[in-house]
């Protein structure tokens, strides 16, 4: 019985002295529960030292099994399964400095920053109480209900819910993985910004992007700028209908009321079924339609067509419809001969069926050289017209009748130098088609891994568990 009362009178001479010791101009700290306390001496610094211990400082309270109280400065120093409770989160760490003048905190050791739906994990944290800033110096990973995000080190604004993330930054959830050298994210605005080797991959819509920079919002927009990349495959199809873009900017919006992407400088398309070059390119979604500007050829199969408006209207993947305008030029090579057929004119529509050309129609102002062939399939000279409009019939791919009005031509026989005879403003160039790539990205890390990175507190595990039940 006296032991006990002897340890109840020094414990409240000792709340009395604790409570008279202003450590901030500002702050006090209040001592709610303890064990035991001392005052002793560490390296000439007067100490007192305090174990199992609950104290507030302000709306911020604590729990940890000893602490360090530094009388003659500002410092406060907590060890062994902390606890940190705020009004706007709760933390968890093994080793806490705590300097009251500046409200700063580094946080060793295991750290939990739990705010809202969101979990903060990381080993050397520094936090400030007043402007609600974590800095995490030595990896993060962050959980939220819409996946995982880590990083080697980021700084975490919990007042803007925003973050700044650097060096192996990784994002996965159920339908995507990014990844970048650096991100800069807002959360409540849905708003990101990666930096330096980015690679997303979403795998709902089998897609795949890279390039220098990325930027995403909530409404759907993605705008990439530098060697930008975009690989999409048909869900509703095989990987045959996989289409490359490249393109030094891409612009992709999607959302319920519209799906588009939009190139520009530099792009180059390859599918199965088409590909081309131009400055600038659109494509919509819905309408399968590619329109390209900026000097554009495109290809298919063995027809070029060269202008400076191209559109591309596509059919479940298949060509359907070419057209060029203002200034149109076609070259189709001869499948067994070799020989370029070439056609010119302001307007050019190609239509096509079963992916095989059915039907050219050129106008005003169309110009053609035809090669033609004897019943063995040789060269036996060719067909130069020009005509107000001309129409051509195909039949697999072969001509099978021209319509021209007012024409103005002649057979040409044939002789050594047919085969390499041209049109005026006559543009081949197999050479720059683009190609399928053989070499595509791939992530540079590892998987994020589903395990945390350490052992969780035995005081953060009780807080999971109660909130639960």
């Amino acid at each position: 019985m006296k032991s006990l009362i002897k340890y109840s009178f020094s414990g409240l001479l000792f709340i009395t002295a604790f409570l008279s010791v202003n450590v901030s101009a500002q702050n006090i700290v209040t001592l709610q529960r303890f064990e035991s306390a001392k005052v002793t001496t560490v390296n000439g610094e007067s100490i007192r030292k305090i174990y199992d211990a609950r104290m507030s400082l302000g709306d911020v309270t604590m729990v940890c099994d000893s602490a360090w109280q530094f009388l003659n400065k500002n410092e406060l120093r907590a060890f062994g399964n902390i606890q940190i409770d705020t009004s706007t989160e709760n933390i968890w760490t093994d080793t806490l400095y705590y300097y009251t003048n500046q409200e700063l905190s580094k946080l060793r050791g295991r750290v939990i920053i739990l705010q809202d739906s969101t979990t903060l994990f990381g080993n050397k944290v520094d936090y400030n109480f007043a402007t609600k800033v974590a800095y995490f110096v030595d990896g993060i990973r962050l959980e939220d209900d819409q996946g995982v995000l880590t990083a080697l080190s980021g700084t975490y604004f919990q007042n803007q819910d925003s973050a700044i993330f650097r060096n192996q930054v990784q994002i996965s959830d159920s339908a995507q993985y990014a990844e970048g050298d650096s991100l800069f994210i807002n959360r409540e605005r849905e708003y990101l910004q990666l930096y330096s080797n980015v690679l997303v991959v979403d795998s709902t819509n089998n897609g795949l992007l890279t390039g220098n920079y990325l930027e995403a919002d909530s409404l759907g927009r993605r705008y990439v700028e530098g060697n930008g990349y975009l690989r999409n495959i048909d869900p509703d199809s095989t990987n045959s209908d996989t289409t490359h873009i490249y393109a030094n900017e891409l612009l992709m919006i999607e959302n319920d009321s519209v799906s588009t992407i939009s190139g520009f400088e530099n792009v180059s398309v390859w599918s199965a079924n088409f590909s081309s070059l131009s400055d600038t390119l659109f494509y919509d979604d819905a309408k399968e339609l590619f329109e390209l500007d900026g000097s554009p050829k495109a290809w298919h199969k063995n027809i070029q067509l060269s202008g400076p408006f191209i559109s591309v209207q596509l059919d479940s993947n298949e060509v359907e419809e070419l057209r060029s305008y203002v200034g149109a030029f076609a070259v189709q090579e001869d499948s067994s001969t070799g020989r370029l057929h070439q056609l010119k004119g302001d307007s050019l529509f190609a239509y096509f069926d079963n992916g095989e050309v059915s039907e050219i129609v050129i106008h005003p102002n169309s110009e053609i050289l035809y090669h033609t062939k004897n019943d063995s399939g040789e060269p036996d000279g060719a067909m130069e017209s020009s005509s107000p409009k001309t129409i051509l019939y195909f039949d697999k791919g072969e001509l099978t009748q021209a319509k021209m009005g007012q024409n103005k031509g002649f057979f040409l026989p044939e002789y050594s130098g047919l085969k390499d005879r041209k049109l005026d403003g006559f543009q081949w160039n197999p050479q720059l088609r683009p190609q399928k790539t053989t070499n595509e990205p791939f992530p540079k890390w590892e998987p994020i891994s589903i395990e945390r990175p350490f052992i969780l507190p035995d005081r953060f595990l009780e807080f999971v568990d109660n909130q639960s039940n």
